[in-house]
């Protein structure tokens, strides 16, 4: 296999390196920066779109990172946020809302993990939704929509009155959830010049950030609104053994509705922080992005926007609707795959490396979910307690959670620093973060005390989440804007698929040795660091 050559990330074409060498000799100096263009047209488009292609990223490049880009990096970032907001709160309703249904179904067992089981079915289904609508209907209203399906469901949520509503609402929670990170950073990369795109890792920092607001908002709720849910206060299992399940009684000795309003109060919060920040949206003028644009044939609106966005910028731009007309007129168009499997095969280079980089996205979603569930088993079978909602206090627990945040936040920080320098790109930083995450999950098993294993949930956080901050990050820009939320998809849906069939695996097959699927999970992560040299490198031009 030969070794990478130097491109940009979006892919550019001999036509179009002529194309703007023409634009600088009769451009104002100084008006053009100068940009590491390939030889070769994109594969899996045709002439025409890879020269536009390549002069709308001339363009930008050349006006830089504005006042339009940042403000949107602020925007997207919100997205990220809150996705790993939502999710957080599922961890943080989880007992509560499982309690609550014991006690109306005290003969159905322990009900908590059907409501990540929902969850994780909404992932999967909107993984594969929300980026491929996206290629048929644009960008923005996507974007737009997930937020407020997040906020209605969190409202709808808060206020169920049965735990198989409630799961209900995690399915929809879910789905609108999934497409959310992966809409934020199509958007993103389609906007900000090259030498910019390694902000789409930085903003991975958004999600150790969502996790920490959320428990530290939760957990006052939680703490004060919350019945049988720890070792200080009187289980679910005695409150049933006091409480037939027609009485509706708000003693301490019930786990009703009424004594039971922790989470309830949780998700109401939620849901009212997810329309606010909605809202505050409307502050900034969110456009539909240029790339889109132009792979819908829509020319004349691309340059407008560029040309809008640079007076935002207060900057100029040489880009215009005739130097696209004058593409049309002197490249000969070829027909693009009109199959999205056949260019996603063809964009990332063949069927071999899409496989590998769906494998990279189905291992994460698996062993996010094995891992630390199956590590909590395998310690408590060596001694040590595990901390869970009914066997640690609400502050322990609560703040243990706090800690695990505050060490995801540095990771996508690390990574973000790593692939844009010389030595890192996409490929090395995949590979390193990969070694490490695998080698910390074999090591973790020794762990004896609750301090240790804490020690090593945070430090797992930390490289897992840098990692997937590389992968959303390569993967955003391996595709070309006409089949990028059709690829998007493919990876997304891979990696919550796997990530359910972890979570089905956990919650049902209990014969699966414990030991066992902590040791597959930290060798899968070493064998990641190998499959990643197998990638072709996406550098960015500076």
């Amino acid at each position: 296999m030969p070794d990478k050559q130097p491109e940009g990330i979006e892919a550019q074409s001999a036509f179009a390196s002529t194309l703007i060498n023409d634009i600088e000799k009769t451009a104002p100096e100084g008006s053009c920066r100068k940009i590491a263009l390939p030889i070769k047209p994109q594969p899996g488009t045709n002439a025409v779109y890879a020269s536009k292609s390549a002069l709308l990223s001339q363009a930008l490049q050349d006006l830089g990172m504005g006042r339009y880009q940042w403000f949107l990096v602020i925007v997207t970032s919100v997205g990220w946020f809150l996705s790993s907001f939502w999710l957080m709160s599922f961890k943080l309703i989880a007992p509560p809302a499982a309690n609550e249904a014991k006690f109306f179904f005290s003969s159905s067992g322990d009900r908590e993990a059907f409501l990540s089981i929902s969850l994780f079915v909404g992932l999967t289904a909107g993984a594969a939704s929300w980026p491929w609508m996206s290629d048929q209907l644009g960008r923005k209203w996507i974007f737009t929509s997930t937020l407020v399906l997040m906020g209605m469901g969190g409202l709808v949520g808060a206020g169920m009155p049965s735990f198989t509503g409630l799961c209900v609402v995690g399915f929809v929670m879910g789905f609108a959830v999934a497409g959310n990170v992966l809409i934020d950073a199509i958007i993103l990369i389609e906007w900000v010049p090259a030498s910019h795109q390694f902000v789409v890792c930085l903003q991975g920092l958004f999600w150790g950030l969502g996790e920490l607001v959320a428990a530290a908002v939760g957990w006052p709720f939680i703490s004060e609104h919350t019945c049988g849910t720890g070792p200080d206060e009187l289980s679910t299992e005695q409150a049933i053994a006091h409480q037939s399940r027609a009485v509706h009684s708000s003693s301490s000795g019930s786990c009703h509705y009424v004594s039971n309003k922790g989470w309830r109060y949780i998700w109401w919060t939620f849901g009212c922080i997810t329309f606010f920040l909605y809202l505050c949206r409307f502050c900034f003028p969110l456009r539909e992005t240029p790339k889109y644009l132009l792979s819908r044939r829509r020319d004349a609106e691309a340059t407008q926007l560029v040309k809008d966005m640079a007076l935002y910028n207060r900057h100029t731009t040489w880009l215009s609707e005739a130097s696209f007309a004058r593409i049309d007129s002197t490249v000969d168009a070829q027909r693009s795959p009109r199959s999205g499997i056949r260019a996603l095969l063809i964009l990332t280079g063949g069927s071999l490396r899409a496989g590998i980089l769906a494998l990279l996205w189905c291992v994460t979603g698996l062993t996010f979910v094995l891992h630390p569930n199956y590590l909590r088993l395998h310690l408590s079978s060596k001694g040590v307690s595990a901390v869970t909602a009914t066997t640690v206090s609400t502050s322990f627990l609560y703040s243990r959670y706090l800690y695990v945040s505050l060490c995801t936040i540095p990771g996508p920080i690390l990574a973000a620093v790593l692939v844009k320098t010389k030595y890192g790109g996409r490929k090395r930083t995949g590979a390193l973060i990969a070694l490490i995450t695998g080698i910390l999950m074999l090591v973790a098993p020794v762990s004896r005390s609750r301090g240790a294993a804490l020690a090593f949930s945070c430090l797992l956080s930390c490289t897992q989440h840098a990692g997937l901050a590389v992968l959303i990050t390569y993967s955003v820009e391996v595709f070309a804007a006409p089949v990028r939320g059709f690829g998007l998809g493919v990876m997304g849906f891979s990696g919550a698929l796997f990530g359910l069939l972890g979570m089905i695996i956990t919650t049902f097959d209990t014969a699966v040795a414990n030991g066992a699927a902590v040791w597959f999970s930290g060798a899968v992560w070493i064998v990641m660091a190998g499959l990643w040299f197998v990638l072709q490198e996406r550098e960015v031009a500076a």
